[in-house]
């Protein structure tokens, strides 16, 4: 009975948390069916344990809510969920690597499936999907409609006449950064000011309403305008305005100049009009101190905002990770300069860094940005670098696991000498080539120029001088004695975060049945309520029985005496 409580508590929570919810829940026995029932599918990968998802949810359900019965943009769009944790095949099939991962799968169609990168607040999901779901070019037929959808829809491209398959081909492309119509209502044409088979772009900014001059049918030609047009020179990028960052950072092969100014836009006219022949090839945008902090730490231009010194221009190069800072005032002339030097490759690179260690005869090293190159990456001899963050719980304990290091490995010299160093790399820029994507980052250099070989053993003082000793052929000091033996423990909440992930098979299930960590706790929680409730019902329930009589005392056994067999 316990056990058939227990499944039953179960089945009850679960009816409980989707009762009346318009999200359909997907599990990999259903899946097929929702994809051949549903022709536009939106799917959320998610965890239990994961903050973003939970802050996703509400707003999920809302958006569902609101699309529930809607088939205004020409069929119904169905939001649906799934626990990637506990339906690891359908994670693992569509190659979910972080949470929430949502896709778009479209014409009843399981293959191919688009990645969703839209707002994730209500409103702006489904004002994105309707989009999405909708017609890829929007056919334009009534001219009262059309002022309206200038002030929703800041750029538009729009095709005086029908819809080719060229236009098609390339509006669905390209759906999801501009607005794509078509008309050959002459009421609408005249209302946009756009001359019978022609291909404008409608905006209020720049040069307004530009015409494509090249070949109606020249997919190259259209998406180089559209390239060259759709975004206005010095964009402004607000914080958690997901759509200009996408605009900013999506095309990699471009550089970014940047301005990085006041709320009253100082420096922006010459910025503009410095930056105008660079359009299409580079991109430009603004940043506001006021509004985005996080975007002046990241590129290094907080101590500029500290000190009243902006505005300040910044290129970035994606492709190579270098930054370039343009010196003295924003002027168009010193813009137009600044830009021709990066073409001509005359600009030397900015770092963000701290300053220079007044002292640095310690045991470990101190990096900063600017001495990366001469203390670590041609510094003539191996180096063991941690770039590390000082907010890390992992980084706060290896610290004095790597101060012994450096003091084990301080008499090393010649050929064999090894320096332990660290870089706090959240206020030093490093190479983009040093790929730091966690902290701690350790890494070995032999300090020739060459790339690092990325260390992933052990964090205790035996498994890494033991590292350092084989690559370098370096000693460890004659008797040295660490003052941390143990490698750190994990921390607490990575601990339990693992068992939640963790797969385990169920007990006398002979088809294999697995069940993640987090379900496991939810039943043993459940079997432990239900149990406690049956023995306080068990105890107030009545009368205990008499207990038996005892049983006559037996005879004494001799030590020789065998027991009887039946």
């Amino acid at each position: 009975m316990p056990r058939l409580g227990a499944v039953l508590g179960l089945v009850l929570l679960s009816a409980a948390l989707v009762a009346g919810s318009d999200v359909l829940v997907i599990t990999a026995d259903n899946f097929d069916q929702a994809v051949q029932d549903h022709s536009f599918l939106v799917v959320e990968f998610f965890a239990p344990w994961c903050g973003h998802c939970k802050h996703l949810a509400p707003e999920w359900e809302k958006a569902a809510t609101a699309l529930k019965g809607d088939t205004s943009a020409g069929q119904a769009i169905t939001l649906a969920t799934v626990d990637a944790t506990v339906e690891r095949s359908l994670a693992e099939k569509y190659d979910i690597g972080g949470f929430p991962t949502i896709k778009i799968f479209e014409g009843n169609s399981a293959t191919g499936p688009s990645e969703y990168e839209g707002p994730r607040e209500a409103d702006g999901i489904v004002s994105f999907l309707k989009k999405r779901a909708g017609p890829a070019s929007k056919e334009l037929t009534a001219a009262d409609s059309v002022e309206e959808l200038k002030k929703k829809e800041p750029v538009i491209m729009l095709l005086a006449g029908p819809a080719t398959e060229t236009w098609t081909k390339l509006a669905n492309s390209m759906r999801d950064t501009l607005f794509w119509a078509n008309s050959n209502d002459k009421s609408v044409l005249k209302t946009l000011g756009v001359k019978p088979n022609t291909i404008t772009m409608i905006k209020d900014f720049d040069d307004k309403n530009p015409v494509y001059k090249g070949g109606m049918d020249n997919a190259d030609e259209i998406k180089a305008f559209v390239a060259f047009h759709k975004n206005p020179v010095a964009l402004l990028v607000k914080k958690g305005d997901k759509e200009a960052l996408r605009a900013v950072f999506e095309d990699e092969q471009k550089p970014n100049v940047f301005l990085f100014t006041t709320s009253d836009d100082a420096g922006l006219e010459p910025f503009k009009a410095g930056a105008q022949g660079v359009r299409g090839k580079m991109v430009t945008a603004r940043f506001h101190d006021t509004d985005f902090e996080e975007a002046f730490k990241h590129f290094g231009m907080d101590k500029f905002a500290k000190e009243g010194s902006l505005p300040k221009v910044l290129i970035e190069e994606k492709k190579s990770g270098m930054r370039y800072l343009l010196s003295g005032d924003v002027t168009e002339k010193s813009v137009k300069q600044f830009l021709a030097d990066l073409e001509a490759d005359k600009l030397e690179p900015y770092l963000r860094s701290e300053p220079e260690p007044a002292d640095n005869s310690g045991p470990v090293k101190v990096i900063v940005g600017t001495t990366f190159e001469g203390m670590v990456r041609n510094a003539g001899h191996w180096v063991f670098l941690e770039a590390y963050a000082p907010w890390c719980g992992h980084c706060k304990k290896l610290a004095p696991v790597w101060d012994d290091l450096g003091l084990a490995f301080s008499e090393s010299e010649g050929a064999n000498k090894v320096a332990i160093a660290k870089v706090d790399a959240t206020q030093n820029d490093l190479p983009k080539a040093i790929d730091v994507k966690g902290f701690p980052t350790l890494l070995l250099f032999r300090g020739d120029g060459t790339a690092p070989e990325n260390y992933e053993g052990g964090r205790d003082f035996k498994s890494l001088s033991a590292f350092v000793a084989k690559k370098t052929g370096a000693a460890v000091k004659l008797g040295f004695k660490p003052t941390v033996t143990a490698e750190p423990a994990e921390p607490l909440d990575k601990v339990i975060i693992e068992f939640f992930q963790t797969q385990f098979q169920l007990p006398f299930a002979e088809d294999g049945t697995m069940i993640s960590g987090l379900w496991l706790a939810v039943t043993v929680v459940v079997l432990l309520f239900i149990a406690s409730i049956s023995l306080v019902i068990a105890c107030l329930g009545g009368s205990s029985p008499a207990p038996p009589a005892p049983a006559p005392a037996a005879a004494p056994k001799s030590k020789d005496e065998k027991p009887k067999t039946q």
